[in-house]
């Protein structure tokens, strides 16, 4: 009877370890199923960044709102800034000229991503020249049906 028992806990040890997954490796893509999303959801997501940057350009805040989370948050050289402090400083952000290559989407699950991208252009920003060429991301999450920006960062790329 021991041996049994023994035997059915070591089988049911045995099928429990092999059927957990370690949650920190990426789930296996095969063709009918893709690990998150398509290229055409990639091609809305740089869209919608250009939209971001256009509006930007153009100091149009509604368009800006439009796409961007009013609680989202940016980070670049000069520190944190709250998405509804940007809006209120629209004003004092001037962009003569902008254009962003080498875009990359990285899924973190169905309903998040993240763009990176190479940004290049010029203005000022409260008067203060604004870098010519920044590496940039922003967490694209899905709510309500909807993508927005939820965090922006850039960091200033070495000048060569």
């Amino acid at each position: 009877m021991k041996k049994v028992v023994w035997t059915l806990a070591m089988l049911a040890l045995t099928c429990g370890m092999a059927s957990a997954q370690d949650v920190n490796e990426p789930a296996q893509q095969t063709p009918d199923r893709p690990m998150y999303q398509s290229s055409s959801l990639d091609k809305a997501l740089i869209a919608n960044e250009r939209k971001v940057a256009d509006a930007i350009s153009k100091g149009d805040k509604a368009a800006f709102t439009a796409l961007v989370a009013p609680t989202g948050w940016s980070v670049d050289s000069m520190g944190a800034m709250k998405v509804s402090d940007l809006v209120a400083a629209f004003d004092q952000l001037k962009v003569t000229s902008w254009a962003i290559s080498d875009e990359k989407v990285s899924w973190v699950d169905g309903n998040t991503a993240i763009l990176t991208y190479k940004w290049t252009g010029a203005g000022t920003f409260q008067g203060q020249p604004i870098p010519a060429s920044v590496f940039a991301s922003t967490v694209w999450t899905k709510k309500a049906d909807k993508w927005v920006a939820v965090f922006h960062q850039e960091s200033e790329a070495a000048k060569k």
